[in-house]
């Protein structure tokens, strides 16, 4: 907890440091040939997003560092920068020691039952304050900042953690938000209406105050997982990032902002600022998560009072719109605590990248009467704005592989009786089919066979004992395998000629 004075209650006890340095060393460690390193030089201008959706295209993610960043501006930057930290659901679940499938069970455990300690560092021991840019010192243009997709306007922060404080109870709030680089020392913000960085505008605001903010970038993931965590408001992110660390978060003092607004003292780097409520300027338009353009609009300003950074700081950039991965983690969890307060029976829940990594929800259930499927979907709807179709299925269907989900819709599900629509709910104003202020339809497929006693046709199967031990390795050959060309490939090249 913090004190009534802005101090965390916890001081700081030289246990191992958790940051994005100690990730990348254990990553690179366990998994060598998933870390590649660039070292030619590569405009942060299209050319870092051309190499992520390449691989994106082949359906591989790996954590890629460049070291010779030609910023958007043209200059050469002195800060390498990184793609795919977040990128896929493997390394966030090798960041919280968890597996493919469990790690948003595993994140929601560990924000239920693990310690929110917070630590405070001095100064001097944070390495974030061990380059300190002031006032005319700064120039975010030096930044490996990329700019992305064809449409936007410049470049933009799109991994950093956009941080205010609530103004009455001093409670922390974070939330990845982007921010496009305007000027040397001014970004535009956007904030979503039902964001809570934008409540704390609206109170700012009411009380006559301008806002202080920072935005952190670069961090060990699980501190990423948990300070961006759907939390109640206000409700201390910093904790939630404790919790989903499994060590207590450490932060130092603001450079400018005042002692009692914290930061993270082993984050890559801090930029601290100031949003003076109702000056807004225009933003975008931006290629969002949607994998659409967002429309231009008009966006808070952060005026940018102070930049500081580590030695050798890495840059961290969030792909937007080339893999949602994480996007569809966070709702995960988010939305799974919900759905298994309603439904006990729910097993597992899931957002898949081909939803936008938000819109579709696939929910596993042990199914024990015929009335939850339609409670899953309700409850499903109701704990995100975000969700947009509910597909129910039994614990039978692997949910996080598409084919069979739709099986067993196209098996398993009558519209006319299984199919639920509600019209004019609040939706994401990024989803280019809203209308009327982000209000659309919802809605939901109960996929899932008939309860008992009620009958119906064994699905087809081999035996267990037959799978394992017929395998293709020892039968046909690893190599040969290797070499099989997948469906893609293989309708590539007939459409070739």
């Amino acid at each position: 907890m913090i004190t009534a004075d802005g101090q965390p209650s916890v001081r700081d006890t030289g246990e191992r440091v958790i940051d994005l340095r100690s990730f990348l060393a254990d990553y690179r460690a366990a998994y060598p040939d998933d870390v590649l390193e660039v070292h030619k030089p590569i405009s942060a201008k299209f050319e870092c997003t051309a190499v992520g959706k390449h691989f994106e295209d082949i359906g591989k993610y790996p954590l890629v560092i460049f070291d010779q960043i030609i910023t958007a501006t043209g200059q050469p930057s002195k800060f390498p920068a990184i793609i795919n930290l977040l990128g896929d659901r493997r390394k966030l679940a090798f960041a919280i020691g968890s597996t493919f499938e469990d790690v948003g069970l595993d994140w929601g455990r560990r924000l239920a039952e693990g310690k929110h300690e917070l630590r405070l560092v001095d100064r001097s021991e944070a390495p974030v304050k061990q380059n300190v840019l002031v006032g005319d010192q700064v120039n975010l243009y030096d930044l490996p900042a990329m700019r992305y997709h064809e449409m936007d306007p410049g470049p933009y922060v799109t991994a950093g953690m956009l941080t205010s404080w609530e103004p009455k109870t001093w409670i922390d709030n974070c939330a990845m938000q982007r921010g496009y680089i305007a000027g040397p020392r001014e970004m535009r913000c956007y904030m979503a209406p039902r964001s809570h960085n934008y409540h704390n505008y609206l109170a700012h605001q009411e009380l006559g105050k301008e806002m202080k903010v920072a935005f952190w970038v670069g961090h060990h993931p699980a501190a990423i997982m948990g300070a961006h965590t759907g939390l109640g408001y206000p409700e201390s992110h910093y904790e939630a990032a404790s919790a989903v660390m499994g060590c207590p978060l450490r932060l130092v003092p603001s450079e400018s902002l005042g002692d009692d607004f914290l930061i993270p003292a082993d984050a890559e780097f801090v930029i601290e600022g100031l949003m003076v409520p109702g000056k807004r300027a225009l933003e975008a338009p931006f290629g969002e998560y949607t994998r659409y353009f967002g429309p231009q609009r008009m966006s808070e300003v952060f005026d940018v009072t102070a930049i500081t950074y580590r030695d050798e700081a890495i840059w961290d950039s969030f792909l937007v719109g080339i893999n949602n991965n994480y996007g569809g983690l966070q709702e995960e969890v988010r939305v799974y605590a919900v759905v298994k307060r309603v439904v006990p029976e729910v097993q597992r829940l899931y957002f898949p990248v081909s939803g936008a990594g938000r819109f579709n929800c696939y929910v596993q259930l042990k199914k024990t009467h015929d009335g939850q499927p339609k409670e899953v979907i309700m409850s499903a709807l109701s704990a995100s704005a975000e969700t947009k179709h509910v597909i129910v299925v039994d614990e039978d269907i692997d949910i996080y592989d598409d084919r069979w989900v739709l099986w067993a819709v196209a098996t398993r599900s009558q519209w006319n009786r299984d199919l639920i629509a509600v019209p004019r709910c609040y939706g994401v104003p990024l989803d280019p089919t809203t209308v009327e202020r982000g209000r659309g339809a919802k809605g939901g497929i109960d996929a899932t066979m008939p309860a008992s006693p009620r009958r119906f046709p064994k699905r087809l199967n081999v035996p267990d004992e037959v799978l394992s031990r017929i395998t293709l390795e020892e039968y046909i050959g690893e190599r040969v395998v290797a070499r099989v060309p997948e469906q893609r490939d293989r309708r590539q090249k007939q459409q070739g000629g």
